[in-house]
């Protein structure tokens, strides 16, 4: 399609419309971007939930005095202030019992990482992976009658049983 069937189309389509539809140079234009950290909290717990095994957990008392920032849904950010904002995520997590605490920690740095440098264009300084507990629970199919998770759990002396 060359220039000259694009404006036989503009053309078509103001005359159709009635309005006079026109383009904005944005070459000149100068501003700032700023994406709040509640927008970027979303998308690390979007990230966080989409890892297999993963929980979000509660930070904790001493977590949440230490900087002054509340923790929402297992995540905390922080943004760096300059020309180009770094961001820096602290996740609190429980991980599923039977899987490898390093290999669903490095899961979650790389998913968390991936998101929110893809849909807000900022680059992430680090992601710090805070493994709060382990999990015992145990999804049932949808076939059973019961729709609660059981607990699994550990006997209370190994010995007595013999």
């Amino acid at each position: 399609m060359d220039s000259n069937e694009q404006v036989e189309i503009i053309a078509n389509d103001e005359q159709s419309d009635g309005i006079e539809s026109s383009t904005v140079d944005q070459t000149g234009l100068e501003g700032k971007i700023r994406i709040s950290e509640d927008v970027i909290a979303q998308l690390a717990v979007k990230a966080l939930l989409s890892v297999d095994g993963v929980q979000p957990a509660n930070p904790g008392l001493m977590a949440n005095l230490r900087m002054g920032r509340k923790a929402a849904n297992g995540v905390r950010i922080t943004i760096s202030d300059g020309e180009s904002p770094e961001i820096q995520v602290d996740t609190y997590v429980s991980v599923k019992y039977s899987l490898r605490i390093p290999d669903v920690c490095w899961d979650v740095q790389e998913a968390v990482k991936d998101q929110v440098e893809r849909y807000t264009g900022y680059s992430v300084k680090a992601v710090n992976v805070y493994v709060q507990g382990i999990t015992f629970v145990e999804k049932k199919s949808p076939s059973d009658s019961s729709t609660e998770s059981e607990t699994e759990e550990f006997p209370a002396s190994y010995g007595d049983e013999m």
